[in-house]
């Protein structure tokens, strides 16, 4: 009598393939994200963080050039415009990264955040506009930020007690170090001032 029959053995069979692709599918090279999870987005994320701030410091450079400069500079800024245009490229393929693996909510902030990048006027001749457009680009940075923190678990969870508390500490302690700094500063400068007077 045969003790294993060809329904047991196929059902083995079976049974080690389903181990051998689970260990296959898990198996992952050290260095290589695997596809749509944490590593990937994070990845794609920090490469359009990159890119806006580069794309960003090209063009506020370039304007402030323009502005201060003028005409004097006109050679050195048509030098620029090829590193300006490849920012704008990296900038455009980093988001079109983010369009691929982001959630709805990081896609939509990474938009914006192209888009107010994209509205820098670079002859924009008032600088207090300009460093309005330069404020919008910082805040949409931010959002971005937040959102990509959000999406990755990053952001502190309604559970964890103990890291809330200390967090909270630090900023408290972080708020009390800036107000002693403030204070210490305009108590100099009163110094400074009543030793100026005293002296003429």
């Amino acid at each position: 009598m045969d003790l294993i029959t060809p329904s047991t053995a196929a059902a083995g069979v079976r049974a080690a393939g389903q181990i051998t692709s689970a260990v296959i599918g898990s198996y992952r090279p050290t260095g290589v994200p695997r596809l749509g999870s944490k590593e990937d987005r994070a990845s794609a994320y920090r490469r359009l963080l990159d890119a806006s701030t580069r794309a960003f410091n090209c063009g506020y450079m370039y304007g402030h050039m323009n502005r201060t400069a003028g005409r004097a500079a006109h050679k050195l800024l048509i030098a620029q415009m090829p590193t300006v245009w490849e920012a704008t490229a990296e900038l455009i393929s980093a988001l079109n990264g983010v369009r691929l693996c982001g959630t709805v909510q990081v896609i939509t902030a990474a938009e914006e955040l192209v888009k107010v990048t994209g509205d820098l006027d670079m002859n924009e001749r008032k600088a207090n506009l300009a460093q309005k457009q330069a404020d919008r680009i910082v805040e949409a940075q931010k959002v971005f930020l937040e959102a990509c923190r959000e999406d990755l678990a990053y952001n502190t969870r309604w559970w964890q007690v103990i890291r809330k508390r200390k967090e909270r500490k630090f900023l408290r302690e972080q708020s009390e170090r800036s107000q002693n700094a403030a204070r210490t500063a305009a108590l100099r400068r009163q110094l400074a001032r009543a030793k100026s007077g005293g002296a003429t």
